[in-house]
């Protein structure tokens, strides 16, 4: 690996007017440092030895065209714990991307709806040929002991970790992998899996990357149109595919309109993909469209999958006056060919988690943030929450923690040493104050979502309101 470079210290000094721009959702600059960060109120559990780790679009440079959360820069926020006590570390994801627009000295790539070709002599040799620039900047994961930066079907970029970045993973194989932004481990084998759909043909790759970090299989699933698929879910069987009516068309780029359109008349279709090679199974019901799949699994035949639904496509998680995302229940039947759908609560939500050692088996917690109206802001951007609810999907009965004029962003679930039980652990999520304008990192009882937090740590800088996140357990 060659030397890094040496860490960035200036504050951002370009300013927006989008909403996804500014405020909390404004990028910040300087890459820090802090150890031993104050306790401003309880105690960091001592058993808790690792690292929540957070990415987020963050832009260096002013974008010439940015859709939130379809565009940016990565950056990567740590929080440390060991011994009761916490320390902080920030760095960029240096993307090749990235690097061509340091040379440059500002933004010279278009966004995923707006694209734009960026001269050569610009690229240069090594860099992002474009015209999207593949950011990094939505998730962060281990696998392998690879810590990897991911973005919208991209090269994903592994980092030490101290979030020096390595360079795109290859998986061991010559050549970058490219992955979506969310990955699947299989409960038994523990096997990554991983999709990357195209913007110009109707396919999907999938890959299955085994649990030493080495690529084993890729192979693609047929689709109907270019579609976007954020997310999938995977069960003990099968892959899950939940294809929406966002589809990529080039003719409307030509012709001023958006490359992503939005074609309720095409529906949605649900695929089984079968993780041993057999056909695909494919199921079609009404539109409507996928960010993000809690869990899914297997019970009684057929396929049930968590996950949060939205009407249509909109870029955003707009609400306006249509229904706002909620959390609802898919149960897919192959052999009765029927797709069942409710809802399980009516709250609006949106980056649904749960205790991942459960992912692809019976699931019953789902920990997901939302909006009430002790929010001062009677209009803040769309996806902006300021509550952490912890939903029983079975019952339907919920937990929750309202926060009042602070924002706070995904939760993230932290297993507790030794525990049992599915909800037997932690939630860290990071918490803005719009008065004081400061962030801290917030540890909850899994459990008693609704007594607060048990830990409140004080950061050393504004976390921006950004992504996924994950903890990160530590020997």
């Amino acid at each position: 690996m060659s030397a890094q470079p040496l860490p960035l210290t200036e504050e951002i000094a370009w300013i927006s007017s989008d909403p996804h721009l500014s405020g909390n959702f404004a990028p910040v600059g300087p890459e820090l440092d802090a150890p031993d960060l104050p306790v401003v109120s309880g105690r960091i559990p001592l058993e808790l030895r690792g690292a929540y780790l957070r990415n987020g679009p963050n832009p260096l440079f002013q974008p010439l065209s940015f859709t939130y959360p379809m565009d940016g820069d990565g950056m990567v926020h740590a929080v440390h714990l060991q011994d009761g006590r916490a320390r902080y570390r920030n760095r960029f994801v240096r993307t090749r991307g990235l690097d061509v627009e340091l040379r440059a000295g500002h933004a010279v790539y278009g966004g995923l709806l707006g694209p734009r070709p960026v001269a050569p002599e610009l690229v240069g040799t090594d860099g992002d040929p474009g015209p999207v620039k593949s950011g990094a900047f939505i998730n962060v994961i281990e696998h392998a002991g690879h810590i990897l930066a991911l973005g919208e079907s991209q090269p994903a970029y592994e980092l030490t970790p101290d979030l020096d970045t390595i360079g795109e993973w290859k998986a061991g194989t010559g050549l970058p992998v490219e992955m979506g932004a969310h990955n699947r481990r299989h409960p038994v084998t523990g096997d990554l899996f991983a999709i990357a759909y195209s913007v110009f043909e109707p396919v999907v790759r999938v890959h299955r990357i085994d649990e030493g970090g080495a690529l084993r299989r890729s192979f693609d699933v047929a689709l109907g149109a270019p579609s976007m698929i954020h997310d999938f879910g995977l069960t003990a069987r099968h892959l899950v595919l939940v294809v929406g009516p966002a589809v990529f068309d080039a003719g409307a780029v030509a012709e001023g309109r958006s490359f992503l359109q939005w074609r309720p008349e095409l529906g949605a279709r649900i695929g089984l993909i079968p993780l041993d090679g057999g056909p695909a199974t494919w199921l079609e019901t009404d539109a409507f469209f996928v960010f993000h799949i809690a869990n899914a699994f297997e019970r009684d035949g057929a396929v049930t999958v968590d996950y949060v639904r939205h009407d249509s496509f909109r870029p955003g998680y707009a609400t306006g006056p249509r229904r706002p995302p909620t959390l609802h229940r898919l149960v897919a039947d192959p052999l009765g060919r029927t797709v069942r759908d409710n809802p399980v609560a009516d709250f609006l939500t949106e980056f649904p988690r749960i205790n991942e050692a459960r992912s692809a088996m019976p699931a019953r917690f789902v920990y997901a943030p939302t909006l009430t109206a002790s929010l001062r802001d009677a209009n803040p951007p769309s996806a902006t929450f300021n509550a952490l609810v912890r939903v029983d999907t079975e019952t339907g009965a919920t937990r929750t923690y309202d926060a009042g004029d602070h924002i706070l962003g995904e939760p993230a679930f932290i297993p507790r040493p030794g525990g049992t039980r599915e909800d037997d652990g932690y939630l860290a999520t990071y918490s803005f104050d719009p008065v004081e304008c400061c962030s801290d990192l917030l540890i909850l009882d899994a459990a008693r979502v609704d007594a607060g937090p048990i830990a409140a740590i004080r950061l050393p800088q504004r976390v921006p309101q950004g992504l996924h996140g994950n903890w990160i357990p530590r020997p």
